[in-house]
């Protein structure tokens, strides 16, 4: 019995999960971007939809090339095991 509770997933909230919401957005914008643009994910607002069993998100990002320098809205869908990342706007 101690086995099946030791291995049971922690559950993330709050300022942890923005966190682990934010790495996958960032890895995949580094990942997408064109050379000489980088890309800085500010922070996140996040909607759990247990249906589709992923977070809908809204993110504010820093986008700066070597002529501008802007923040912006994106908005993208993550899987609950933070490994896909399907942007959207």
């Amino acid at each position: 019995m101690a086995l099946g509770t030791g291995c049971k997933q922690k559950v993330l909230s709050g300022a942890e999960l923005e966190k682990k919401l934010v790495k996958p957005m960032q890895d995949f914008l580094d990942k997408e971007s064109h050379p000489g643009v980088t890309f800085t994910v500010k922070d996140v607002s996040y909607f759990p939809d247990k249906n589709k069993k992923e977070y809908d998100c809204s993110f504010h990002v820093n986008m700066q090339t070597n002529r501008t320098d802007t923040i912006g809205t994106m908005t993208a869908h993550i899987s609950n095991d933070f490994k896909k990342v399907e942007r959207i706007q």
